[in-house]
């Protein structure tokens, strides 16, 4: 009888220890997310899904896993790969809140590393085509003019891109919060942020009040340059 208690007891013990663990390793991936530290994320969750194999860790470190290949690649410049890690991200069906940010995150740089690989591609027969004419002197600072025209003029078009609008934010909000399915939910626009972040309050509408509002559903941001959308604590 007494092994019997001792039994379970150190069983006790043993999960309380898995459960910590579990929690703390979920709790600083998903820090590590709204970083985005994606390496740091997906060695965190990681751990987690070694101390317990949930549905939510394998999620979450598959994701940050795919990110953090994703854009290793890219800053190698291997962007065929990256994009690779990148449609495997966007094709996830994510069911969890930090997994869906994540697969909107992929999205957004997927076409990032799709116009990196043109942009190479373009770059790389602008050079040949200035090796074939290195053979006639004259002809050879004329084509070098024009390359160099033509890669300010990419430059130049690359810092002029037009930042995200309001609205454009707004409508990214309400697709991650999915507010199609809840149609008593209303949005607003808030103010930016000290980074320029768009901020965004979504509520509930109570159409037995006269002042329309509610409580609070959540405050969302969005990144005017990445187009990321957050929950905002």
């Amino acid at each position: 009888m007494k092994r019997s208690i001792m039994v379970i007891f150190l069983v006790l013990i043993t999960s309380g220890c898995v459960t910590r663990n579990y929690d703390s390793n979920m709790d600083l991936g998903k820090s590590q997310l709204n970083e985005e530290n994606y390496v740091e994320a997906h060695e965190a969750f990681e751990l987690a899904y070694k101390e317990a194999k949930t549905p939510e860790s394998r999620e979450l470190m598959d994701l940050s896993g795919f990110l953090a290949s994703g854009m290793k690649k890219y800053d190698e410049q291997d962007f065929d790969s990256a994009k690779r890690d990148f449609e495997e991200a966007t094709a996830y069906k994510a069911k969890y809140q930090e997994g869906k940010r994540m697969v909107l995150k992929a999205g957004d740089m997927h076409p990032v590393s799709d116009s990196a690989t043109i942009e190479t591609a373009e770059g790389n027969d602008e050079a040949e085509q200035v090796e074939e004419a290195n053979e006639d002197g004259t002809i050879t600072s004329k084509i070098d003019d024009k390359a160099a025209m033509d890669t300010k003029g990419k430059e130049g078009s690359k810092g002029s891109g037009s930042t995200l609008s309001k609205s454009q934010a707004e409508k990214l909000v309400k697709d991650y919060v999915d507010m199609e399915n809840f149609p008593h939910l209303q949005i607003e626009y808030d103010h930016d942020d000290k980074k320029g972040n768009y901020i965004f309050q979504v509520f509930e509408m109570d159409s037995s009040q006269k002042s329309g509002h509610n409580a609070i559903w959540g405050r969302y941001g969005v990144n005017k340059k990445t187009k990321e959308v957050y929950e905002v604590m």
